[in-house]
């Protein structure tokens, strides 16, 4: 990686560019917007070798979308413009470890890793919420439902996510879908509309998932289990994990 004077490199990247800089994003909150814009710095500035660049793009995984791409490709244009022959080359060196971390990936993975850290972001707010919350006055703790949605998603390996269901066929159930509706119903009306997409798309991957076990969800065979997981991340729509083509906002 070219030697870089950070100082003035992070005075020169402002965030909008010297012309008015505009990403196709959802409308986001000012929290989820600071967050890129403090991912991105960190990935451009402070991550000198590879595993500390890996490391960010994956606690990161908003990073890993097509939305980012164009503005990289905005900012070593913007570089150009400026003669700054070290800052483009430096730009181009990100991209590419950027690309070549997105294609090792799968959708799917990239859908995990963005529904965990959004889940992970909104944890402590949404366990109070659903505390205080029956649907249908049914007799089920929320709460104790996200928490076993989040063990799954916090499963390293699809062998323990499949463990996880095993051991919580609740989560395989029509309670999960009542759960999401009640959190999607929230976060529309506080406006929240990323989070929203998030929350529907799990909502769908677990009805898809329920739909293909049928009745049976107790006790079901691990490899009916695999098969209907497969049928469900074949079936479900995880592209605004990967394409971010989102209504548009100013960076300001």
């Amino acid at each position: 990686m070219v030697e870089l004077q950070l100082p003035k490199l992070i005075a020169w990247v402002r965030f909008p560019s010297p012309a008015p800089f505009y990403l196709n994003m959802k409308n986001l909150s000012q929290d989820d917007l600071n967050s890129i814009k403090s991912a991105l710095k960190e990935y451009l500035f402070y991550s000198p070798n590879a595993d500390d660049s890996l490391t960010v793009l994956l606690q990161n995984p908003q990073l890993l979308t097509d939305f980012i791409d164009e503005l990289f490709e905005s900012l070593i244009i913007d570089a150009k413009k400026e003669k700054e022959s070290e800052l483009v080359t430096h730009y181009q060196n990100r991209r590419l470890f950027l690309q070549a971390v997105k294609k090792s990936l799968s959708k799917k993975e990239i859908a995990l890793l963005t529904v965990h850290q959004q889940a992970a972001l909104r944890k402590e707010n949404t366990a109070k919420l659903l505390s205080r919350v029956m649907v249908n006055t049914e007799p089920f703790d929320l709460k104790k439902l996200f928490d076993k949605v989040l063990k799954w998603l916090d499963a390293s390996t699809e062998d323990k996510g499949i463990t996880v269901l095993e051991k919580y066929p609740d989560l395989l159930t029509d309670k999960t879908e009542k759960m999401f509706t009640f959190l999607i119903d929230e976060a529309n009306q506080q406006g929240n509309n990323f989070f929203e997409q998030i929350l529907r798309t799990l909502s769908e991957f677990f009805r898809i998932l329920r739909l293909e076990l049928g009745e049976q969800n107790v006790g079901v065979s691990q490899s009916k289990l695999i098969d209907a997981l497969e049928s469900a991340w074949e079936q479900t729509d995880f592209s605004i994990f990967n394409e971010g083509k989102q209504q548009v906002i100013l960076i300001a």
